[in-house]
Parts: C-alpha cells; structure tokens; sequence
C-alpha cells in the first residue's frame, strides 16, 4: 500500500509539472528558526554561506528596498495564515489575490489552502520583480515565500483535519500545491 501511494503523489507531482510546464529550480538555503517558521532571507538567525551572483535579479530591475518597507513586509509574510487573515491591508502593500490559481482547471484542497494561497500571492506581488514594490526578487526570497506557503498549508492541514488519514492526504496535497510554486512559480515572481 505504501509504495502505491508513493507512486500517486510522484504521478501527481509529474501532472503539476505537466501543467505548469516548469523545470528543475536551483535549490537555496533557507534558514529555519527554532519554531520551524521560515525566517525572511538576509533577516535570518543563520544566513546562508555565501549569496549565488546569478541569482539575483539585474541591478536595473530592481532597486534597494526601503529597509522600513521590508521589515514591516517581512513581519506580515512570517504571520500565520489566520493572523495574515485578519491583518489590515495598509499602503503601499500589494494585497491583490487570485487565490489559488492552477493553471488548467482545479485542484482538491483549492478552497482548504486558500488562506496561505492569499499569504502566498501577498509576497509574490511584494518581494517580486513583476510588481511594483520589488522588496527582494531574489531567488532565496522566492524559496522562502514557497516555503512560509508550505509552511502555512501544513498549519491549516493539521487545524483542520484531527484524523491521521485526512490529515496525511492534506499534507501530500500542500507538498504538490509547493512542488507547483517552486517549478512553476518563476515567471510569477521574476
């Protein structure tokens, strides 16, 4: 039975890969705080060894963040999903969502992972360079929102479903939803 299920979630892994199109993403190194948050890149308790040059974005596209401006975005990405939820939307953050989007149709857990889908889009929209703010269009802050996006649909997993059968199922749902945006997610972001 175990190796059945496996065999479902790569195939299901190869149908988001499928859809979305997207190849192999350069791992980063994002650091971890003792609580298992995923803490903002270059605002880390450990920070990586050494930045990669070819994995930022060119100094023409993007343009030093206000460090002000970053914190205060760095301290709405790391809420949960239920504090992110309740958070007033101020100026000058980019708070548009389209939710969950898949390309190509529906997914299950759509409606369940909505609330770290709307968190997800917030720091795409912010930290990106697609977007007017552009607070680190990096690829270590794009693995980090991926991450704080898994991080948050497996919070919602275990709020949600108390049962070990639902819950397994929920969070190898939120590993293909991660496995979207960490393959798909670049032409998203960058």
């Amino acid at each position: 039975m175990r190796s059945t299920f496996t065999t479902m979630r790569a195939a299901g892994a190869l149908a988001v890969l499928s859809v979305l199109g997207g190849g192999l993403a350069a791992p980063a190194h994002a650091a971890v705080a003792p609580d298992h948050a995923v803490v903002a890149p270059g605002h880390a308790a450990v920070a990586p060894a050494r930045a990669v040059a070819d994995e930022r974005v060119p100094a023409d596209v993007a343009a030093p963040a206000d460090p002000a401006l970053r914190e205060k975005a760095d301290r709405i990405m790391n809420l949960t999903y239920r504090q992110f939820a309740s958070t007033p939307h101020i100026p000058p953050f980019n708070w548009t969502t389209d939710g969950c989007s898949v390309p190509g149709g529906s997914l299950p857990y759509r409606e369940v992972f909505r609330p770290a889908c709307v968190q997800h889009d917030f720091g795409y929209r912010n930290y990106g360079a697609r977007h007017e703010l552009k607070l680190d269009p990096t690829r270590e802050t794009k693995n980090w929102i991926d991450g704080r996006f898994r991080t948050e649909m497996r919070r919602i997993c275990d709020d949600t479903f108390t049962g070990a059968r639902k819950n397994r199922e929920c969070r190898n749902a939120a590993e293909v939803y991660y496995l979207g945006v960490q393959l798909g997610g670049d032409a998203s972001f960058f």
